[in-house]
């Protein structure tokens, strides 16, 4: 059996596993955009950046997540459109497998919207960024609460 998901660290873990096993993918980093400034970029680069969580509803914790996957732009832009493509059938890929892993632990992904960018870090990039909500079910996180007992 599975061991339920119940933490936003085990999303992350999973969202990195599924990420760094794409082809594609050079590394996978977890944090903020602004700790970008700090890296070299030596290949495509896939960012998973946390949300807001949200209880939707009565049984339900929504965790979200931006995925930002990159790449390093030549300086006369000529590879662009590679980029931009290839960066965004890796966003698609990962989103798909996500999707399709169903172990009972989690709702799948819902719908999403791909959006393109260019950006300068310590070098001009560009890429797609993608929203995603997980669902994670209450009932998971129902037993072993770290409270004493009241009377």
């Amino acid at each position: 059996m599975t061991t339920p998901i119940i933490t936003q660290k085990q999303i992350v873990d999973r969202i990195k596993r599924t990420a760094g096993a794409h082809k594609m993918v050079h590394e996978v980093r977890y944090g903020f955009l602004n700790d970008a400034e700090e890296f070299e970029f030596t290949g495509v680069v896939v960012y998973i950046i946390p949300q807001p969580i949200s209880i939707p509803r009565e049984g339900i914790f929504r965790f979200g997540f931006n995925l930002i996957c990159m790449d390093k732009l030549y300086t006369d832009k000529t590879n662009f459109e590679d980029v931009i493509s290839d960066t965004n059938g890796i966003l698609m890929d990962i989103f798909s497998a996500l999707l399709y892993e169903v172990d009972g632990t989690w709702s799948n992904p819902t719908s999403s919207l791909i959006t393109p960018f260019q950006e300068r870090f310590t070098d001009f990039m560009c890429g797609n960024t993608m929203s995603i909500a997980i669902d994670i079910f209450q009932q998971n996180c129902l037993s072993d609460k770290p409270f004493n007992e009241t009377e």
